[in-house]
C-alpha cells in the first residue's frame, strides 16, 4: 500500500525521468522488505533516494512542489541551483556519460530577446574558450536547445572572494597577495591575448577549497581585434561595476587597456584587507566620481598594522593615472613575489635573533655567575686592604707612643 503524499511524489519522480522506472521499483520493494510489509514512509523513500545519489535535495524540493521539468539540458542533468542574477543562471550540472560535473550558465529567455544580451553572452564564451590558464575558469561548451541559450564551465567547487570576506573578515596579509598575484597571474594570460576584462571585482574571482583562485565573467571582456565593441554599438556608455571601476573606464569603457584591470584589480585587494571597497558610501555617480577624483582611506585606518609595502603595492596600482600604475600583471606578480619574499627572510632573521637555538640557551642558563664571582674577588680584596691599614696605624700609634714616654 502506497500513501497519498508517496503517490504524489512517485507521480512526479516518474515523469521527470530522473530515475529509471525499474530502479524505483527495486528501491520500493528494498523498504517494503524491511519494514515488514508496512507502508513506505515517503520520507524513508526520500532519504533512501538522497544518500544513493539517485536524487540531490534540489530535486526534492523541486519534485514535492509538483516540478518535474527542467533537470536536463543537451547532454547534461541539473544537480542544484549555483547563483542566478539578472544576467544568468548557474547551476551545477553532470555529463551523462562521463559523469564530469560542470557548471552551466543559462541565460534567461527575457534576456535572450534582447540582442545586446544575447550577443554579450556568446561574446563572453567565444573570449573565454579561446583561454586556457589554471587561473582562469574554462569554457567548454556553447550551445542552445530552443530558446534556451547556455555556457558549458569549469566547475570550480569554492566560493569568490566577496562572499569569503563578507563571511570570515578580511583576508590575512599573506592570503590576499597569494589571491591577488594568482589572478594577476589569470590576467596577464588574458592580456597576452588581447583580451581586457574589464570587470574585476571580488565576486569575479572564485576560490576552490585548496586555495587555487580562478578569473570568471569575461561578459564585459573588450577583445582588441573587435572591429565594434558591442556595448559601443548598443549606446551602453559605461561598463564595469562601480565599486571597483578605474577612472578611464567610467570616461570611456570602450577604449582603455590592461591597466584598468590592474586598477581593478588594487581596488579588489584593497577590499580583500579592509572588507569593503575604496569608496564604500554614496550613490554610484558618486562612487565612480570618487574613483576620479579621491584617494581612499588608508589601510591602516582599518588595519594598524599593515606593512608600509602592501600599502605602497594598492596604492600604486590605484593610481589615477594609467602611467603611474604598474604596466603589465607580470610586473604586479613580480611586486607582490618581492614582498613575499622580503617578509618571509625578515620572519627567518627575526626568528634567528629572537632566541638561541636551544642547546646554546640551556649552556647559557648553566653557565657559572662569572660576573658575581669577579664582584666577590673585588670585595675579599678591599677587605684585606683595609686591615692592613688599621694594623699599620695601630703600630704607628703604639711607636709613637713609646717615644713620647721616653
Amino acid at each position: 500500500m502506497v500513501d497519498s503524499s508517496l503517490k504524489n511524489f512517485l507521480d512526479a519522480l516518474r515523469r521527470s525521468q530522473l530515475v529509471a522506472d525499474d530502479r524505483l521499483k527495486a528501491i520500493l520493494a528494498e523498504l517494503r522488505n524491511s519494514s515488514d510489509g508496512q507502508a513506505v514512509a515517503l520520507e524513508s523513500f526520500i532519504r533512501r533516494l538522497v544518500d544513493d545519489g539517485d536524487v540531490t535535495p534540489w530535486h526534492v524540493e523541486k519534485l514535492r512542489n509538483g516540478k518535474y521539468k527542467g533537470f536536463f539540458l543537451g547532454q547534461y542533468r541539473l544537480l542544484k541551483l549555483l547563483g542566478a542574477g539578472g544576467m544568468s543562471t548557474v547551476y551545477l550540472a553532470q555529463h551523462k556519460l562521463s559523469g564530469h560535473q560542470r557548471a552551466i550558465k543559462i541565460l534567461p529567455k527575457q534576456r535572450a530577446a534582447d540582442k545586446s544580451y544575447l550577443e554579450r553572452f556568446y561574446r563572453e564564451g567565444r573570449a573565454a574558450a579561446s583561454l586556457n590558464h589554471p587561473h582562469i575558469v574554462r569554457i567548454y561548451d556553447l550551445a542552445n536547445e530552443g530558446e534556451i541559450h547556455y555556457m558549458v564551465m569549469e566547475y570550480v567547487d569554492g566560493i569568490d572572494l566577496h562572499q569569503h570576506v563578507k563571511r570570515a573578515g578580511p583576508m590575512s596579509y599573506e592570503q590576499a597577495l597569494d589571491c591577488i598575484a594568482q589572478a594577476a597571474e589569470g590576467l596577464a594570460h588574458a592580456h597576452e591575448q588581447h583580451i581586457v576584462h574589464r570587470d574585476i571585482k571580488p565576486a569575479n574571482v572564485l576560490m576552490n577549497t585548496q586555495g587555487t583562485v580562478k578569473l570568471l565573467d569575461l561578459g564585459l571582456a573588450l577583445m582588441r581585434e573587435e572591429t565594434e565593441s558591442l556595448t559601443l554599438l548598443h549606446n551602453e556608455r559605461v561598463m564595469g561595476t562601480a565599486d571597483f571601476l578605474s577612472p578611464e573606464q567610467a570616461i570611456d569603457s570602450h577604449n582603455v587597456d590592461p591597466r584598468a584591470d590592474i586598477y581593478s584589480l588594487g581596488c579588489t585587494l584593497y577590499f580583500l584587507l579592509t572588507g569593503h571597497p575604496p569608496f564604500p558610501t554614496g550613490t554610484i555617480p558618486q562612487r565612480i566620481a570618487a574613483h576620479q577624483s579621491r584617494e581612499p582611506s588608508p589601510i591602516t585606518f582599518d588595519r594598524q598594522d599593515c606593512p608600509s609595502e602592501i600599502m605602497e603595492l594598492t596604492a600604486r596600482m590605484m593610481r589615477k593615472k594609467p602611467e603611474d600604475r604598474f604596466q603589465t600583471c607580470q610586473d604586479v606578480v613580480a611586486a607582490i613575489r618581492q614582498i613575499e619574499h622580503a617578509s618571509r627572510s625578515a620572519t627567518t632573521i627575526s626568528d634567528t635573533y629572537r632566541s638561541p637555538p636551544e642547546p646554546a640557551r640551556r649552556a647559557l642558563e648553566n653557565a657559572p655567575p662569572k660576573i658575581t664571582i669577579r664582584r666577590r674577588k673585588s670585595s675579599v680584596r678591599v677587605s684585606y686592604l683595609v686591615i692592613t691599614l688599621l694594623v699599620a696605624l695601630m703600630f704607628a700609634l703604639l711607636i709613637a707612643l713609646l717615644v713620647f714616654i721616653a
